[in-house]
């Protein structure tokens, strides 16, 4: 019971804790998974806005020179120039190159490398820079909207987007708006301070395009400069990006096309994975449509950001897994106090079964409300029993209970050995003596009767007044039944022998005794009225056996105990047995002479053997 309770409280407790764990660390991971999509979706989409102003620039610039709004180089184009640089705050410049690489345009004035409010127009002239003149020399051989190589000047690093100019088909120009690289920067910056993260954008894997530090003013100046490449960047986890490990711990339905990885800054072999030293988290996502390579947007932090929430969970777990071990300690507890009460009950109830009412003693009671009603029940039933078992012989209900058969009880026709006994001149000897003296007498001589019964497998049927009656052969299957009558009758006279001696000794008077056995065929199990049944036996063996009980004191008279036996008893025993033929009687109520023994020696022998599946007693 106790282990029962204690693996039904580990299972249920430990089955909750498992899952309410398991549950912790999954949401753990959703909710850096769904923090992670929140954050990359919102740098992807500053960075978009960022970019749009300049393609939607270029775009309206283009549809009005398809409808003939401005023609190259008059006021017009300056006007719808300098409207769409004004409404793109994301732009610096804007420039119409025609196919002769002369460009004129407009742009944001600079004053300390900060851009301001105020747009300055430039007319039109050949353009010098290598990187312009190639990027247009590119550009006479793609179509559409096209974004095209990063461009570097004084000022900084720029991205381009471009459109073709064309009225009936024919491309007369194209429009440039230039991004400059560091307004990325600036959005890095901002969603950096809004996450707590530190943000970042990469030109591929390989080259830092915008970052926190690049948002600065004088990061040129500083040498902090944009497209350096990641091995040789100020920062050392980027630096180290290219060794990342990705983590596969998170839902791809949270983390949507986000790759989550670790980076360690060091080659420490003892480091661990979630100390918060030398491990950082990075969150990436890959867009495309700025140039030939895509760009990699993402943030990357310190993991005691989350291994902080990790621990909390760890630490849960292990009060969960101490609350669950005092639980089952508990319940072992509880489980073998309730199993002691129950187990003394099941060994008592086995000597109720045995009919063992002596060795049987009274439970305790119990603070359990229902151990206590069946303890109380128990001490009731015993209190019954052993009032019962004052009026009925226990060795035969024990009997009854050990064959296990069914029916066992019911009158059947059997071959048993019966045994008489008298005590002689027990009339004249209780008229000298007092009743509590007569029956103290009495039930010591019948305890010495009984016990020698017991011991050799009979059965004491009644007694009547100072004699008892007893047979040998039912209920038991017992082998050698006229035997083992035999051999209780002589252990009966060694008894009484020595009971005498001491009798004596003491003044108190001796007992003679007659034993009358005979074998025969008796009708033997319940005889009675329906509210009033004894386990007997009837027949004419019954008289018999009384009858040569009463001959005991014409064959032996003055004997501790004159024992009779009929010649059907004699002819089954062995030479164990001395028998001493005492002729033939013609017994009272029967025609025919009985030839009868006197019972001599008995040799020392085993106990009967008795056998509960034979069919039929011997």
């Amino acid at each position: 019971m106790a282990l029962s309770f204690g693996t039904l409280v580990f299972l249920s407790v430990g089955g909750v804790l498992a899952l309410s764990v398991g549950a912790n660390f999954r949401n753990t991971f959703d909710l850096l998974g769904a923090q992670s999509t929140l954050l990359i979706d919102a740098m992807e989409d500053s960075l978009r806005a960022e970019m749009g102003d300049a393609e939607n620039a270029v775009d309206g610039i283009a549809q009005l020179y398809a409808q003939g709004e401005f023609q190259i180089d008059d006021e017009a184009m300056s006007a719808a120039v300098a409207g769409a640089l004004a409404a793109a705050w994301g732009v610096e410049a804007m420039l119409i190159c025609t196919p002769d690489l002369v460009c004129r345009g407009a742009a944001r004035s600079i004053e300390n490398n900060v851009a301001t409010g105020a747009i300055e127009h430039f007319p039109a002239e050949p353009e010098k820079s290598p990187q312009v003149r190639a990027a247009l020399e590119q550009r006479r051989r793609v179509g559409g909207q096209q974004w095209g190589a990063f461009v570097a000047n004084e000022f900084g690093l720029y991205a381009h987007v471009s459109v073709p100019l064309a009225r009936d088909g024919v491309t007369q120009a194209w429009v440039i708006a230039a991004v400059k690289l560091q307004k990325l920067s600036g959005i890095t910056r901002e969603l950096s301070s809004r996450f707590g993260t530190h943000a970042f954008i990469l030109d591929g894997e390989d080259r830092v395009l915008a970052d926190q530090r690049l948002a600065d003013p004088d990061a040129l100046k500083n040498d902090v400069l944009p497209l350096t490449p990641l091995a040789t960047y100020a920062d050392p986890v980027l630096a180290a990006y290219n060794s990342r490990k990705v983590e596969r711990e998170f839902d791809t339905r949270h983390a949507r096309d986000i790759e989550i990885a670790e980076i360690r800054i060091d080659n420490q072999e003892d480091s661990t994975s979630w100390d918060g030293e030398n491990i950082y988290i990075t969150i990436t996502r890959e867009i495309t449509g700025y140039g030939d390579k895509p760009w990699t947007i993402g943030a990357y932090f310190e993991s005691r950001q989350i291994s902080d929430e990790i621990e909390r969970v760890m630490g849960s777990a292990m009060l969960g897994l101490g609350a669950m071990a005092v639980a089952v300690i508990v319940a072992i507890l509880l489980g073998r106090r309730l199993s002691r009460p129950i187990q003394a009950i099941a060994g008592q109830a086995t000597r109720v079964a045995d009919f063992d009412l002596d060795g049987v003693t009274p439970l305790p009671r119990s603070r359990v409300l229902e151990l206590d009603n069946q303890a109380s029940a128990f001490n009731a039933m015993l209190i019954g029993l052993r009032a019962f078992s004052t009026y009925i012989p226990r060795s035969l209900v024990a009997k009854l209970v050990r064959t296990g058969e069914v029916g066992i009880a019911e009158p059947r026709e059997a071959i048993v050995t019966v045994m008489f006994t008298d005590i002689a001149g027990f009339t004249t000897l209780s008229e000298r003596m007092d009743a509590a003296a007569t029956t103290r007498l009495l039930n010591h001589h019948f305890a010495i009767l009984c016990r020698a019964v017991d011991a050799h497998g009979g059965t004491v049927d009644k007694f009547l007044g100072d004699g008892m009656l007893a047979f040998f052969g039912a209920p038991d299957r017992l082998k050698g039944h006229a035997a083992a009558a035999v051999r209780a009758a002589a252990v009966i006279r060694e008894e009484l022998d020595k009971d005498n001696l001491e009798a004596t000794a003491k003044g108190l008077p001796s007992l003679l005794i007659r034993i009358g056995i005979h074998t025969g065929s008796v009708v033997v199990g319940n005889i009675g009225a329906s509210d009033r049944v004894n386990y007997t036996i009837v027949g004419d063996t019954v008289n018999v056996s009384q009858r040569l009980q009463d001959l005991g004191k014409q064959l032996e008279p003055g004997t501790t105990a004159a024992i009779a036996i009929s010649g059907k008893t004699a002819a089954r025993l062995d030479e164990d047995f001395e028998t001493i033929p005492a002729g033939k009687h013609r017994l009272r109520g029967r025609g025919e002479a009985t030839e009868v023994f006197r019972l001599g020696n008995v040799a020392t022998s085993a106990s009967p053997r008795m056998d509960v599946h034979s069919a039929q007693a011997g």
